[in-house]
């Protein structure tokens, strides 16, 4: 297969892998908390407060959609909204210890272990060493 082709299909691949694989809307085990939800605890954690509109810009998610996941997140008390006290229409959000705790108790996961698990176990060790040496290969590592 020359370069440009298995560039092409790589990149045709990726979508529908991460598609089927994400771990975004499930929860994260041991936490209640999803991958999304998780990634809000964490930006705010290592930024500090943002305005819905930069955290949305970090997530690279719509503001609409970043409002409806910090309502989520605040609901559990894990965030909180701040008024900014020198322009009283600027709210930001921050994490509260409860959320700084929850950030720190779990690292969430891109792809989701059982699904990706059970499509591995269909794969021969072969196919599975192969597949790990690639991905090894496009990321430029070296063998383990």
């Amino acid at each position: 297969m020359e370069e440009k082709e298995a560039a092409a299909e790589i990149a045709r691949l990726y979508p529908a892998i991460y598609r089927r694989f994400k771990a975004s809307a499930r929860p994260v085990a041991g936490s209640g908390l999803t991958a999304r939800m998780h990634a809000v605890l964490g930006h705010l954690t290592a930024s500090g407060p943002l305005t819905v509109g930069e955290l949305a810009e970090h997530l690279r998610l719509s503001r609409a959609a970043t409002t409806e996941l910090v309502d989520r997140v605040e609901e559990r008390g894990l965030v909180a909204r701040i008024r900014d006290e020198r322009d009283r229409r600027r709210v930001f959000v921050w994490v509260t210890d409860e959320g700084r705790t929850a950030a720190a108790a779990v690292r969430p996961r891109v792809l989701e272990d059982d699904a990706l698990a059970r499509a591995v176990r269909r794969m021969t060790e072969q196919e599975r060493r192969g597949l790990v040496e690639g991905l090894r290969a496009l990321l430029g590592e070296e063998e383990r």
